[in-house]
């Protein structure tokens, strides 16, 4: 399985997957030109995707989901909530029906088939209608994702806890969140239950994947104004020390770009 985010953050996000003949967008919050160049850059032709799995209906994940299903004639994959608010808000236009592949995200022993990777949603805890996290396998090797979330649930860890690699949100920086120019609301929201996780949360989620067998740690959805990559790498790094985890001995710890593709990743 290769894996690469091609942008991740508040501005905008999308990672790519592959396995044997299947290529899919996972989350496509950027315009369909956008998409398209960052797949080039990293010597994918768009017209060789296969499907886009969406995470959830806000923006910075849908924005190009429409225009790149119209183009390339895409399945597109979302729970039942995603898809009432994507089209009752008429976020993403028209897609053609055989393309609608809704499923109900409370029905997590179930899972996609996306040809050759297959993948298990659960629920995850954000602001947005119905929004989950996946698990994506392509019989041998696993790969979490999970941004977005404003804490560490039960159902979230349970759906984590044994994967080779993931990518984990670690949106904001506290110090920088709280002190930080924005209104005190969106700061309490970014802050909840709901809203964003933390570099210091996402380190302590980091110590117990790599308990359980992750090797390989991508920090993701980082925050443009409460956050740096240096910031968020050695937080979650501190953390894992703190545990005993030797950073990039132990396992392998990158933090995916704002504005053009990461580490490639190949399990």
């Amino acid at each position: 399985m290769i894996v690469q985010p091609l942008f991740s953050g508040s501005s905008g996000n999308a990672t790519y997957v592959e396995h044997g003949s299947t290529r899919i967008l996972v989350d496509c919050g950027g315009s369909g030109k956008q998409i398209e160049n960052a797949l080039r850059a990293i010597g994918v032709d768009a017209r060789q995707l296969t499907a886009i799995v969406v995470t959830h209906a806000h923006d910075d994940h849908i924005r190009g989901v429409g225009v790149l299903s119209r183009r390339f004639d895409l399945p597109v994959y979302a729970s039942i909530g995603a898809w009432d608010e994507m089209t009752r808000r008429n976020k993403i236009g028209s897609v053609k029906t055989k393309n609608i592949r809704v499923f109900q995200s409370e029905k997590s022993t179930e899972e996609l088939d996306l040809g050759d990777l297959s993948a298990k949603y659960f629920p995850t805890p954000h602001d947005a209608d119905d929004s989950v996290g996946y698990v994506f396998s392509d019989g041998r090797a696993t790969f979490g994702f999970a941004t977005d979330v404003g804490c560490v649930t039960a159902r979230l860890r349970d759906a984590l806890l044994g994967v080779d690699a993931a990518l984990l949100e670690a949106n904001y920086d506290e110090k920088m969140l709280w002190g930080g120019p924005y209104p005190e609301d969106l700061k309490a929201r970014i802050a909840s239950k709901t809203g964003h996780l933390c570099n210091v949360d996402a380190g302590k989620f980091a110590v117990e994947l790599v308990k359980n067998g992750a090797k390989t740690l991508i920090l993701g959805h980082l925050s443009e104004h409460n956050n740096t990559p240096m910031i968020a790498l050695c937080t979650a790094s501190d953390v894992l020390v703190d545990d005993g985890i030797r950073p990039q001995e132990d396992c392998v710890v990158e933090v995916a770009r704002r504005y053009e593709p990461s580490c490639r990743l190949e399990l």
